[in-house]
């Protein structure tokens, strides 16, 4: 485990909020990044190798610019130079989508530039400052209407794939052969959607240590949450098309796309942009074991933002410890300004909350915002933004992160060795205390975009972390104990002793018999189905609920005695307990002392626990 940057440390205390106002610079002009034109994405990634990240921002005609991170060499700015031509990249006009992934394995960084009328393009990286055109030899070239590229190894072996989404042709995804070569998988795969696709994004929503693919949809087509099935017969990797019984089918006019665990229980939560009310999906992870399912909350969290959404990221931008969101707005389009939500911490999933950071600030732009990509560019600890602004005057936008405060964190660089050796697809989770915070590297988010391969984790006034686990996509699991704040740790997969404990929870079933089957709220005893019901067993109505709800029985479904219900907030704690003897038809519980929020219904029964998902508004 390789460290550096190491700065003085504060000792343990508890999050403050003295500073809850964003602070950042505009420093576009000076560091020579404001590029004119109708930019589009930005992706972010250390080509070179030499510790500074830097920029590929794409654009409408001109098709882009690579700037190299020069580091601070103007008075403390730091300086970017375009070395588009002098890298030998010669980008499509419309390719508007770049992504960084080292699909060879050889430690230095490739490009997939996406487009929208031409052809896509994957420049080698040839570890001396310049790039080599492989598309034909690749065999990744087919395009059009390209409105996402990701990386991400999909099948698990080490070797990074390529996702293509596209607006109203058949999306595309490439195994990646190990030979230098790609094969069109899409149909053996599942991954066969030819709707309006928007964003995109790859993260493991079901914590089972695979990548599952989220699509955004325009025109009010639903968006697709596709689970990963793994390899288990070794005939190749397969997706399941699972947005409607996880409730991932939300249907608007979707955009931009990014995850975080934002209430820092373990589970990657979903945000979406739109033109209208964005979207935010609480991922209420796996309770009991009995199903899964998103709840959505962005008028409840105070983060619908009801501009013409594009780009949208999470970082910890002030190093709470807790995931902010940054929202870009094309204004011209909606005179809706971007915004920045400082996350509240409020401790459970009931009471997770947003407030505006932005304003009187320079993120507070009114400029045509679309993607960005967040990234600490001059390695200060603090984390940077550079936003693509669509037309007008101003160009791209460079935020340095001027926040004084005193508050600690880790950066992560993953570097695979059985996993790709990028680390896309790496999942960190860090314990202090009682506290977990955890992410993922992915290969690509937000609009068109890309934020840094490497792991940022604020950790409020903690100086240090008690224990460091990464799991790797092959599984392999790193620990490291007593790790100290402040500095990069450059982690190579397997320098630790390898642990067979998952740091992150997983499905614990409580006994239940052979009958329970999967149904779209959770398990049940039944076969049957049913919208408002765990498949016509058990009943919540209303649901969402407000002064009481009502547990209705199905007693020729339901094959065991009932011995008590529980009611249980986001962080576990019991609020209402009822004891039951035997098969009810319906049992009242008074909620009227219950605040909004999501709530876990737990049925008892003599073979096992059932557990709902309940909101109350």
């Amino acid at each position: 485990m390789r460290k550096t940057l190491i700065v003085a440390a504060l000792v343990f205390c508890e999050r403050t909020d003295l500073l809850s106002q964003a602070s950042f610079s505009d420093i576009s002009s000076q560091a020579g990044v404001n590029q004119t034109g109708m930019n589009y994405g930005i992706a972010i990634g250390d080509y070179n190798n030499d510790g500074l990240e830097d920029i590929f921002a794409t654009r409408m005609v001109n098709g882009g610019t690579l700037f190299k991170n020069n580091g601070n060499e103007n008075g403390g700015i730091p300086s970017f130079q375009n070395v588009t031509q002098a890298a030998g990249i010669n980008p499509a006009p419309t390719a508007q989508f770049a992504i960084w992934g080292d699909v060879d394995n050889d430690g230095w960084l490739d490009l997939f530039l996406g487009a929208r009328d031409e052809e896509n393009s994957l420049y080698r990286n040839n570890q001396d400052g310049t790039f080599t055109d492989v598309t034909t030899s690749a065999g990744v070239a087919t395009g059009g209407r390209v409105k996402s590229a990701l990386f991400a190894d999909v099948d698990m072996d080490g070797w990074l794939d390529i996702y293509v989404a596209r607006l109203g042709w058949e999306n595309i995804l490439y195994r990646n052969n190990q030979d230098g070569t790609f094969t069109d998988i899409t149909i053996q795969a599942g991954v066969t959607d030819a709707s309006i696709s928007m964003g995109a994004i790859f993260f493991d929503y079901d914590n089972d240590g695979d990548p599952d693919l989220y699509l955004t949809h325009d025109a009010n087509v639903p968006n697709i949450l596709y689970r990963n099935n793994g390899n288990p017969n070794g005939t190749g990797v397969t997706f399941t098309n699972v947005s409607n019984p996880t409730g991932a089918n939300i249907a608007a006019m979707g955009m931009g796309v990014d995850v975080a665990d934002i209430n820092n229980d373990g589970w990657l939560d979903i945000y979406i942009t739109n033109l209208g009310a964005n979207t935010l999906l609480l991922n209420n992870g796996n309770p009991g074991g009995f199903g899964h399912y998103f709840w959505s909350i962005a008028e409840l969290a105070g983060v619908a933002d009801p501009g013409m959404g594009w780009g949208c990221s999470f970082f910890d931008y002030d190093n709470d410890g807790w995931q902010d969101l940054y929202v870009a707005n094309d204004s011209y389009f909606s005179p809706f300004p971007n915004l920045l939500y400082r996350n509240n911490a409020n401790p459970s999933p009931s009471g997770v909350t947003f407030s505006v950071a932005s304003q009187g600030t320079v993120l507070h732009s009114m400029e045509g915002g679309y993607g960005f990509g967040c990234f600490d560019m001059d390695n200060d600890g603090l984390l940077d933004i550079y936003l693509a602004n669509y037309g007008g005057d101003v160009g791209n936008q460079l935020f340095k992160n001027t926040m004084n405060n005193t508050n600690n964190w880790l950066k992560i660089k993953a570097v695979g060795v059985q996993s790709n050796k990028s680390g896309i697809g790496a999942r960190a989770v860090l314990k202090i205390g009682s506290r977990s915070l955890m992410d993922e590297v992915n290969g690509g988010n937000s609009w068109a975009s890309q934020s840094s391969l490497v792991l940022h984790f604020g950790l409020g006034t903690v100086n240090s972390v008690d224990l460091l686990t990464i799991r790797w996509p092959s599984g392999i699991i790193d620990s490291f104990e007593n790790v100290a704040a402040n500095q990069l740790l450059e982690v190579i997969e397997g320098e630790s002793k390898v642990s067979d404990n998952d740091p992150t929870p997983g499905p614990q079933i409580d006994s239940l018999p052979e009958q329970f089957v999967e149904g779209p709220f959770g398990y049940s005893l039944s076969g049957s189905s049913d919208s408002n019901s765990l498949d016509g067993v058990i009943s919540i109505i209303p649901n969402p609920f407000n002064k009481e709800l009502a547990v209705v029985f199905n007693e020729q479904a339901l094959q065991a005695n009932v011995l008590e219900t529980r009611l249980l907030d986001g962080a576990g704690r019991e609020l209402v307990q009822q004891k039951i003897k035997g098969k009810p038809t319906v049992v009242t519980i008074n909620t009227q002392d219950v605040t909004a929020g999501l709530y876990y219904l737990q049925i008892i029964t003599e073979q096992g626990t059932i557990t709902l998902k309940a909101m109350k508004l």
